[in-house]
């Protein structure tokens, strides 16, 4: 049997470009992605009737392979992040098989909302979906012992039910031992890296993707990039005069501002001072706080903020009662 023209997938037909073979089976191409070493490919064997998958195409080495089992550990358990299905190591390359995410990638959903086509999301809206997003990158730096790198909104997708964030491309995650020994341009995308990410090899850490993750949340919240647009630039030593005092808190920018309890909105801009500052050593130093501050933030936004102190910590102790995971 050839190769198809098209495939039926969930009710829509795509058109086929190429198929390949990985681990004795065919996989029919119908999209490249990305910087070219990924495909959106089709299984016939995934689920019922066949669904989408991420074919990686990646260099073989020890470091890779090493990465690849670290990455598919932390994704085991964490819901913000695409599932590792298989690999397959061939001659100089390993081919990695990873979930499909299906939702609206967030940067296409953020073009959108600015042209009116999406109704904005509130700003407690916001603040849940964040929550879940912080705590997904946080559980990865602790579990694979890596840091992600590129976040950004093209690499993060919007998934419909249950709403929430996922984290994709993990093409420029590196261990945090090597921090000062990334490859050049690893995760350099403007203007959602941190400002030591353009300096060089100087040594990254976590630190850097709280500061990605807050340009994120700035952009979602107010649609407008902090520092007069310039995000992780402004750190530059040329532009950091320039554009230090140009901050505003996502609280003067945001449309439903003035609809959020007062107590909110100073933990709001509390957060973002930490998670934006242009100096690494005064943002979060380590995951339990950055967490906790998230957590802090999504209890004042939602109902239960207005029953005053003691009722959020009867919430507090509530969801420790329950064992809830944290929201996705």
């Amino acid at each position: 049997m050839g190769r198809p023209d098209e495939i039926r997938c969930r009710g829509r037909r795509y058109p086929v470009t190429d198929e390949v073979r990985v681990g004795g089976r065919t996989y029919f191409v119908v999209e490249v992605l990305g910087r070219g070493t990924a495909r959106k490919v089709f299984d016939p064997r995934a689920g019922v009737g066949g669904d989408f998958r991420v074919l990686h195409t990646l260099p073989r080495s020890p470091a890779t392979g090493q990465r690849l089992e670290t990455l598919r550990r932390a994704a085991e358990k964490n819901l913000n992040l695409p599932k590792i299905r298989e690999s397959h190591s061939e001659r100089n390359r390993i081919s990695v098989l990873t979930d499909w995410v299906w939702g609206t990638p967030l940067d296409r959903y953020l073009a959108d909302v600015r042209a009116k086509k999406q109704p904005r999301p509130s700003s407690p809206e916001i603040v849940r979906l964040l929550r879940g997003l912080f705590h997904g990158v946080g559980h990865f730096h602790h579990d694979a012992h890596s840091v992600h790198g590129d976040i950004k909104a093209a690499n993060v997708v919007l998934e419909p039910r249950p709403t929430k964030f996922t984290l994709i491309d993990f093409g420029s995650a590196w261990p945090v031992e090597r921090t000062t020994r990334r490859d050049p341009g690893d995760g350099v995308s403007a203007p959602y890296a941190a400002p030591e990410q353009f300096m060089g090899n100087g040594p990254v850490d976590f630190r850097a993707d709280y500061f990605s993750l807050g340009v994120l949340g700035y952009e979602l919240l107010t649609l407008d990039i902090p520092f007069d647009g310039v995000g992780g630039r402004a750190g530059l030593p040329n532009l950091r005069d320039a554009f230090a005092g140009k901050y505003q808190p996502p609280s003067a920018r945001m449309p439903d501002g003035d609809r959020i309890p007062r107590a909110a909105v100073a933990a709001l801009d509390r957060f973002f001072a930490r998670c934006l500052a242009l100096d690494p050593d005064e943002r979060f130093d380590n995951r339990a706080a950055c967490l906790a501050a998230a957590d802090g933030l999504a209890r004042e936004f939602r109902p239960g903020s207005r029953l005053g102190s003691f009722g959020r910590v009867f919430l507090t102790l509530l969801d420790r009662v329950r064992g809830r995971r944290p929201p996705g």
